[in-house]
């Protein structure tokens, strides 16, 4: 027999506790701090790369797609397929809720890339690059931008998921946009998103969004997206602030896997830098770049990161030995061919935004030289006056001309921090020996002629014309050639020199960085000339004659000052890879007398 009393305090002890399923608030646990702390981690992260994020528009407002700013001048990355259907102009949005105008510098049509230029403020917020090479599957990341135009008040939308693939190639597919090394992920990426940032989860910009996989019966995520790798973006930034429609690259041979599973060599081109330096048929691919080939895919996707013109590591296998060299990498289009792609992409992917008078932004007031111009006043039509017209210029083989001349205009401002160079004369007479041996070294340049004599021996050639056969002999004189061209560089500029083209950044085999590349017409062959981008120091002067021929690489170096100019202690010359002689400058003569016919 139970007590009563018993009973009666069971049945408040049941009455007492929680019911199945349900925590008491009294009792439940406190999240872990660590918890809380990547939280706000994440949080702070995400407002970060929102600040940075762009909501691009055409110039009157219709249209949609993003974008991500990377200086703080307002320079934007985004997707070629983006930009393309608004033309040259076009309008920015960013998270403060305003519009500014904006301007396409330049294009990318193959690797689907573009960069815009905003205009406004001078202190955009950016975006921290990361580094894509360390990305890996199972990693966390996260998207910005405007999906289907739903950020109306310019607040981009935020997805998150993980990496699910690195290193992906998508083929062309029907249009010329070839996406290669890309980073696959299952974080929502959805028509409108195309062009902006892919962060990790420290909100480190490790790509540009481009592509992505629908249900085939509508526009709908399927939870498969691929970003163009930031290092992609990175290697092509500088080309496309050039104005340029910039190109892709090719190795100038073919490549098939044969029954034991190796990369072999099907086709070479006997033109090729490949070919030149060592590369045959049925030769065996280890590595290009940083990266093992294993697979005819794998070339592709490395292949694609570089811009035409650059010189990267080659490891190849032949019947004797492996062998280590470097490659310089050629056009993969004609000029004509780039310019028909231009002309034919003219897919839009963005849909126009809703019209919401309540959610539309503002348009933010303007101070351009020194001019202040007022947005258009709520209930009133704006007019549509081009504030950036002049930023503009229309030529064959440009995006944007405005934008190249910027560049070497920039590039010019450096030579005058190196020296006066207005005060030395037309003629230039170094005088040293040829490093490492005793034997004297004389080079005289001026607007006639220019000549080098090493010990008994004297090479001659005019100042302009002539030049050709000297670098195809690989004789000495380009020396010389080489001096000819760093004396008008500083002493006339570039854009005097002959027709001067701003190619990017490119990277100079043994030497650390990227550096400033000009080329520039003179007589029957272009000289490119590599500066530092911080000293503008003249590194490298390549003469090149045709892809037949190893150019003449003419590097300075160990500047010193000279009469309160930087001067090179020590001018290489080199073809291919290969030192043909070096100078080891004693002392220069800035107004030196013409030597008499006959003598020195």
């Amino acid at each position: 027999m139970v007590c009563q009393h018993s009973v009666v305090a069971q049945q408040e002890t049941a009455s007492q506790a929680p019911e199945a399923g349900k925590i008491d608030p009294q009792i439940a646990p406190e999240p872990a701090a660590a918890v809380i702390a990547a939280q706000q981690q994440r949080i702070e992260a995400m407002q970060r790369a929102a600040a940075a994020t762009v909501g691009v528009f055409g110039f009157d407002g219709q249209g949609g797609g993003s974008g991500v700013c990377i200086t703080p001048d307002g320079y934007v990355l985004t997707n070629f397929h983006v930009s393309s259907p608004f033309g040259h102009r076009m309008r920015c949005g960013m998270n403060d809720g305003k519009m500014y105008d904006a301007v396409v510098a330049g294009i990318d049509p193959t690797g689907d890339l573009a960069v815009l230029k905003m205009y406004g403020r001078d202190d955009f917020p950016v975006a921290t690059i990361g580094d894509s090479d360390q990305v890996r599957v199972g990693q966390w990341c996260f998207a910005a931008g405007n999906p289907f135009v739903l950020a109306t008040n310019l607040q981009p939308t935020i997805t998150y998921g993980l990496v699910s693939g690195v290193r992906r190639y998508q083929y062309p597919s029907g249009t010329i946009l070839e996406y290669s090394d890309c980073i696959q992920t299952d974080t929502a990426i959805n028509p409108g998103n195309s062009g902006g940032p892919l962060f990790n989860a420290r909100g480190e910009l490790i790509g540009i969004n481009g592509r992505c996989s629908f249900e085939k019966r509508g526009r709908v995520n399927v939870g498969v997206g691929y970003a163009i790798s930031i290092r992609q973006a990175m290697n092509f930034f500088w080309h496309l602030r050039s104005g340029r429609i910039v190109d892709h690259a090719t190795l100038g041979f073919t490549v098939a896997t044969d029954n034991k599973g190796r990369v072999i060599v099907t086709n070479i081109l006997e033109s090729s830098d490949a070919y030149r330096r060592g590369l045959r048929y049925g030769d065996e691919i280890l590595r290009i770049a940083d990266r093992e080939i294993a697979t005819t895919n794998q070339l592709k996707n490395v292949l694609g990161i570089f811009p035409n013109h650059w010189r990267i590591p080659l490891r190849f296998r032949n019947d004797i030995e492996v062998v280590d060299t470097y490659v310089r990498l050629q056009s993969l289009h004609l000029p004509v061919e780039l310019e028909e792609i231009v002309q034919g992409e003219s897919s839009q992917e963005p849909a126009p935004p809703p019209r919401n008078p309540q959610d539309e932004p503002k348009d933010t007031d303007k101070e351009e030289d020194g001019k202040k111009e007022k947005g258009p006043v709520r209930g009133q039509k704006a007019k549509k006056v081009d504030r950036l017209a002049d930023r503009y210029e229309s030529r064959r083989g440009y995006s944007n001309y405005y934008f190249n001349r910027l560049e070497i205009d920039r590039i010019v401002g450096t030579i005058s921090q190196r020296g006066d160079w207005n005060a030395t004369g037309p003629m230039w007479r170094l005088q040293g020996q040829v490093a490492g041996e005793p034997t004297a070294l004389q080079i005289l340049t001026g607007d006639a002629s220019i000549t080098a004599k090493a010990g008994d021996r004297e090479e001659a050639v005019g100042s302009k014309l002539g030049w050709i056969p000297w670098i195809q002999q690989r004789s000495t004189l380009p020396l010389g050639l080489g001096v000819r061209v760093w004396q008008l560089w500083h002493r006339i500029g570039p854009q005097k020199m002959g027709e001067a083209v701003y190619i990017g950044r490119s990277p100079l085999v043994g030497r650390d960085g990227l550096f400033d590349t000009t080329r520039i017409a003179i007589g029957e062959l272009d000289a490119v000339v590599y500066t530092a981008p911080d000293s503008g120091l003249v590194e490298c002067i390549e003469l090149t004659v045709d892809n037949q021929t190893d150019p003449a690489e003419i590097f300075f170096e160990k500047y010193r000052s000279i009469d309160g100019r930087s001067f090179p202690a020590q001018i290489r010359l080199a073809y291919g890879l290969e030192t043909r002689t070096a100078m080891e400058v004693e002392s220069v003569e800035w107004n030196a007398a013409p030597a008499a016919e006959g003598t020195d």
